[in-house]
């Protein structure tokens, strides 16, 4: 006998083994019965939680006999699944989502945005820290013919292409916080380009937390004040400023513009709600106001197109605390760096040579001066963005937007306001404000019932208050790749909130979206904490955390909607009861993710102990 067989054998003669004395004393016919219950647990695990699957797992292709072909990807295996092509010249709008553990919000998020959009396209791609694969939901609606559908692993998008587009290597990126970014980076450029190849045009990059929607301006809820192009009479104006938390309303610094030099100054405000470019500030001692001036748009009347002599050009600046400027380096006539050669440059910010001040604010198309006194140039970033729309134009289209449950879609509005004020005004990339909705729940009478489904499984339905208008930082983007250089997309994305620095706006603290001149916005929900805290997060000491959500919950109890929302009902309608309910199966549910062996033989435990 070897000697692992004599441990063994020397195992079971222990006395003090609490296992092995508990399977001494059970029959034959219970062990048969334990057996029966594990197997049981196994199959009804698989059964309701069929999206659960692990991510490593190999299906085999699936043939139906139907006309359009829609590739989706599972790992290193693409399956092909083919669909009724009967809406397929439909127009409509493409998506990229990045997801984990999503399933109990993705059928909601589908099916809203395929009727208010109208969405047609989905690329989603799956975090590995996800438990659960988005798999099952996908085909149903591609057994539709109804949208195309692809989904995604690492492979399809974490890696770096050479000049000529090939690829060339794949990443590998660390389990953080900046990982999650660059994993985020890379899939909203490559998805992009994908829809790019495909001749689709306007692609929407939010979450999956996150619905676009008219911006309608509401009589009843507190809007936020029109920005002003000057100030008023009297008035004293506040330029290079920046605004910090604290306080009451938080700090500004600037510098007051008065003769025969702008002076320095610092104050408490009494509302962060009154900070915007065009805004009007109150102190928090009530003495003076101040009109702020909006930099960007003051900066961009002398932006130079092209330095004005032969010198270096910084590109994808960024301006860092240490007092640099940093970017890809072109033309470097003093030091001789390579192109896209990544520098920092350290400036005296104080030096008048420096036509910018010293703020959270970065703008191109000026010279500025290293401590050597060598000049370089900022390209001008922002000569295609699109266009702001005069005050009173944005209030005008505002004013027009239809209502989300009308049959006009959100495409619709795109198209004529485009034709209206110009596409440039518009696009080609949209960005919109966000506003959160926080976890109180609306009045019963507000959240009818659809047929056989319940309202409350819906968080577009269920949550209605939400915070105060234009006080969230940092919006989301709907982009026309039809007009963007395919070169654009096949580098890592600026951010998820600004993807294309030569396309989007730069977005900022208190420069984020313009509320009150944005036509779109997007509602981000919070939702219960159970579903706040479902998701396997990178983040976990803030996607875990009580606190952090009890403050959110408490900023999103501003206010609540007047209008209450038919799209569902519109929804149902359109696609019938039946599949209705088919579609949006599991919406609002949070199944366990947690099942393990552990936990299947604690079930096997308790089954047992009931038979003593």
């Amino acid at each position: 006998m070897n000697q692992k067989s004599q441990h063994l054998r020397s195992l079971g003669s222990q006395r003090d083994n609490k296992f092995l004395l508990a399977l001494q004393t059970i029959s034959l016919g219970h062990l048969f019965f334990a057996g029966a219950v594990v197997y049981l647990l196994i199959v009804g695990v698989l059964m309701n939680h069929l999206n659960l699957l692990p991510m490593n797992i190999h299906t085999d292709t699936l043939l139906l006999p139907q006309k359009h072909v829609i590739q989706i990807s599972n790992n290193n295996l693409r399956q092909q699944f083919t669909a009724d092509s009967k809406h397929k010249d439909k127009e409509g709008a493409s998506a990229c989502l990045l997801v984990n553990d999503e399933n109990p919000r993705l059928p909601e998020w589908i099916a809203y945005h395929y009727h208010t959009i109208p969405l047609r396209s989905l690329t989603i791609a799956v975090d590995p820290a996800s438990r659960s694969s988005p798999l099952e939901i996908l085909q149903r609606w591609n057994d539709t013919g109804l949208m195309e559908m692809r989904l995604w692993n690492d492979e399809d998008y974490l890696y770096d292409i050479d000049e000529n587009g090939k690829k060339i290597r794949n990443l590998k990126v660390p389990s953080d916080v900046w990982g999650h970014r660059t994993r985020q980076n890379h899939f909203i450029n490559k998805c992009m380009a994908d829809f790019k190849r495909r001749n689709k045009q306007w692609v929407l990059l939010i979450d999956v937390d996150e619905y676009m929607t008219f911006n309608r301006i509401e009589d009843i809820n507190q809007e936020p004040d029109f920005p002003l192009e000057k100030a008023p009479d009297g008035m004293q104006t506040l330029m290079d400023w920046t605004w910090m938390k604290g306080g009451v309303g938080g700090y500004l610094e600037g510098w007051i513009d008065t003769l025969p030099s702008p002076t320095q100054t610092s104050f408490g405000v009494q509302s962060a709600l009154t900070i915007q470019p065009g805004g009007i500030v109150t102190d928090v001692a009530g003495n003076s106001s101040y009109y702020l001036r909006d930099d960007r748009a003051y900066r961009d009347l002398g932006a130079l197109e092209e330095p004005p002599e032969d010198m270096p050009i910084l590109k994808y600046i960024m301006c860092n605390s240490d007092d640099k400027v940093c970017g890809e380096i072109f033309n470097d006539i003093y030091d001789d760096r390579w192109d896209e050669e990544w520098v920092c440059i350290e400036v005296d910010w104080e030096d008048p040579e420096n036509e910018q001040k010293k703020t959270n604010i970065f703008h191109g198309g000026y010279v500025i001066e290293d401590l050597e006194e060598r000049k370089y140039f900022l390209e001008k970033e922002q000569t295609l963005w699109p266009k702001r729309l005069a005050v009173n134009d944005a209030k005008e289209a505002r004013e027009r937007l239809p209502s989300v449950d009308g049959r006009e879609t959100i495409l619709d509005v795109v198209k004529e306001e485009s034709n209206r004020y110009g596409y440039d005004s518009i696009g080609p990339c949209i960005t919109m404000p966000r506003l959160r909705y926080g976890p109180f729940e609306a009045p019963s009478k507000a959240a009818t019932s659809v047929g056989p489904l319940n309202p409350n499984d819906f968080v577009t339905l269920r949550y209605r208050w939400h915070a105060a208008k234009g006080t969230y930082a940092y919006g989301k983007t709907m982009i026309d790749v039809s007009k963007i250089p395919m070169e654009e997309l096949q580098v890592e994305a600026e951010n998820v909130h600004a993807p294309l620095c030569h396309y989007c706006h730069r977005q900022d603290w208190y420069y984020s979206p313009s509320y009150s001149l944005s036509l779109f916005r997007v509602n981000h929900y919070l939702d219960s904490f159970e579903a706040y805290t479902y998701r396997k997060d990178i983040r976990v000491e803030l996607r875990q955390s009580q606190d952090r959500y009890d403050t959110l919950a408490k900023e999103g109890n501003h206010s609540m909607d007047t209008e209450s929302s038919l799209w569902l009902e519109e929804f149902v309608q359109d696609m019938g009861s039946e599949r209705a309910k088919m579609l949006l199966t599991g919406a609002g549910s949070f199944p366990r993710l947690d099942w393990s062996l552990n936990s299947l033989l604690g079930e096997v435990g308790k089954a047992v102990g009931g038979m003593g």
